[in-house]
């Protein structure tokens, strides 16, 4: 197998998520073994920012990367779309300091790079094997366990109590991922879009880039007090279910994005590999302590 790229440049504009800056990102062809690079136009030389574990730098609601003092913020679901369909060499251009929402899931990367397609590099595709189990778990009850296999899969159960019942989402064939995974949005709980608002995040958010789950029984004053500090006319009080009435994509819809980030974050391990992926209640730092973990470990491979 031989490396690939993209066939030539494709760009996506949009907000970003937290810091609600406009950004225009555009892909474009690299070297072989050149891995995953962010190139800042907006800054004096445009400095450089690899997209490896060893420059995750913060993980509070997405996945920040910085090197030399520079940072790109929010890059897991193009991290996911990139690395699933099968590009091992790209530059990303952008001239801001966050990946654009767009949508709050991988679909228009994915449709981008389908329309232009990929093209073979001369160099040779390395894909790894593990040899024995790999895992990672923290006090908060996360666990991400590497079994070897002969292709990469993904499996994640998320459960956050009463606020909503337990999901389990499942990727049997990475191939799958553009009708599996792609379009699967970002999602918050009711309860928490007041605080993030306060630590000055989810600024780019809104109804049609997030789904927002209701976990707390609030009255209509609270919802009208909420849908100001969101720039929003009104919200309807309800005591369930998904704001707005908003409909999934899938039932399961907040699972299988929790399992498209984690493909985004364990793409910063830098290597393609062969592994069956079991996450429970995954989340950015975890998964990106676990894809340090698997850095080294495939260094020594």
């Amino acid at each position: 197998m031989k490396q690939k790229t993209v066939a030539e440049d494709i760009s996506l504009s949009g907000m970003g998520l937290h810091l609600g800056k406009m950004s225009t990102l555009t892909v474009k062809p690299a070297k072989p073994n050149s891995g995953y690079v962010f190139v800042r136009t907006d800054l004096e030389g445009m400095p450089h920012v690899k997209a490896i574990a060893d420059n995750v730098n913060a993980t509070s609601r997405g996945t920040t990367l910085e090197e030399n003092g520079v940072s790109i913020s929010t890059i897991e679901h193009l991290m996911a779309a990139t690395y699933a369909m099968g590009i091992d060499n790209a530059e990303f251009h952008i001239d801001g300091p966050e990946v654009p929402i767009l949508d709050g899931s991988s679909r228009l990367y994915v449709e981008e790079y389908k329309k232009v397609g990929l093209v073979e590099q001369d160099a040779d595709l390395k894909v790894l094997n593990i040899e024995e189990p790999l895992k990672y778990s923290n006090e908060n009850g996360t666990e991400i366990t590497l079994y070897p296999a002969d292709k990469y899969s993904v499996k994640v159960l998320v459960d956050y109590g009463k606020a909503m019942p337990p999901q389990t989402a499942e990727l049997d064939d990475i191939s799958d991922f553009a009708t599996e995974m792609a379009g699967c949005r970002t999602f918050v709980f009711l309860s928490e879009i007041e605080p993030l608002l306060k630590m000055n995040l989810i600024k780019g958010g809104d109804l049609d880039n997030a789904i927002v789950v209701v976990d707390k029984v609030l009255p209509q004053s609270e919802y009208d007090r909420i849908a100001a500090l969101c720039g929003k006319e009104s919200m309807k009080a309800q005591d369930s279910g998904i704001l707005n009435n908003l409909k999934l994509k899938f039932d399961n819809e907040p699972a299988r994005h929790k399992l498209l980030d984690i493909m985004g974050d364990l793409a910063l391990c830098g290597f393609r590999f062969n592994a069956r992926i079991d996450a429970v209640r995954p989340g950015h730092f975890a998964n990106t302590q676990f894809s340090k973990q698997l850095r080294q470990y495939f260094k020594t491979r």
